[in-house]
C-alpha cells in the first residue's frame, strides 16, 4: 500500500479546540504500544487533499519536526464529524509497527458489468467493507471484485476473493459479498400490465360507425 505523507504537530492541551478549528486545524491524538497518547494538530486542507484519492484506511507516513513523531507510521482509527455540518472535528491515529500485523477495513470495489444484469438481473452488493489483517508492507485498502461473469442467481463469497499473499480476511469464508438477483415481480410484469391496460382502454373507446 502506498504511504500517504501527512504533517503533524504536537498540540498544547491548553489550546481551545474550537478556536483551532476556526483556524482550519483539526485536533487529533496518536497512541500505540510504544508511545503514550500525544495530542496533535492536522491542517484540514492538507488532510482533505491527502485523502481525496485515497481511502482513510491507508497508512500514514508522519512528517514532523517533533522527535517523538519523526519517522513513525500510523493508521486512522476513528474520524469524528460534526453531525450538522459533516466537518471533521477530531481524528484518532494509531501507531503502526512494521513488524506487527494490523487490522483495517478495506473498501470493496466492484468492476465490470455482470452477464446477469444484461439479461435483466439486479446487482446487489452485500459487503462494502471487509475487515482484513496483514503486515503493513502487505496490507491493502481496496479489494477489487470482478463481477462481469456473474449470471442471475450467482453469488461471490469471501472464499472466492483473490487477495494478495499475506492478507487474511477476518470474516466467515462462506459469507456472501455480492450477488445478481432475479428481476422483481413488478419489473417483470410492468410491461405486460401496461400493454393490458392499453388494450382495455382501446376496447372502451366508442366505435365510429361508417356513414351510409
Amino acid at each position: 500500500m502506498e504511504l500517504i505523507n501527512l504533517n503533524l504537530k504536537i498540540r498544547d492541551k491548553k489550546d481551545n479546540v474550537r478556536s483551532l478549528r476556526r483556524k482550519g486545524l483539526i485536533p487529533a491524538v496518536i497512541y500505540g504500544k510504544k508511545m503514550s497518547n500525544s495530542p496533535l494538530l492536522v491542517d484540514s486542507k492538507e488532510f482533505s487533499v491527502a485523502f481525496a484519492r485515497h481511502s482513510t484506511s491507508s497508512l500514514i507516513n508522519i512528517l514532523s519536526k517533533e522527535k517523538s513523531l519523526e519517522g513513525k507510521t500510523a493508521v486512522i482509527k476513528e474520524i469524528q464529524k460534526d453531525p450538522a455540518t459533516e466537518a471533521i472535528i477530531h481524528i484518532d491515529l494509531h501507531e503502526v509497527l512494521m513488524d506487527e500485523m494490523i487490522e483495517i477495513e478495506a473498501t470493496v470495489h466492484f468492476t465490470g458489468k455482470p452477464e446477469g444484469v444484461k439479461l435483466g438481473g439486479i446487482l446487489e452488493p452485500i459487503m462494502r467493507h471487509i475487515l482484513i489483517k496483514g503486515y503493513p508492507k502487505d496490507i491493502i485498502d481496496t479489494i477489487n471484485v470482478d463481477v462481469s461473469s456473474l449470471k442471475i442467481g450467482d453469488i461471490i463469497h469471501i472464499k472466492d476473493l483473490k487477495l494478495p499473499e499475506g492478507i487474511e480476511v477476518l470474516a466467515d469464508e462462506d459469507a456472501p459479498v455480492v450477488m445478481v438477483a432475479e428481476p422483481t415481480i413488478e419489473e417483470v410484469t410492468a410491461p405486460a400490465e401496461a400493454e393490458t391496460a392499453e388494450t382495455a382502454e382501446a376496447a372502451e373507446q366508442p366505435q365510429t360507425q361508417p356513414k351510409a
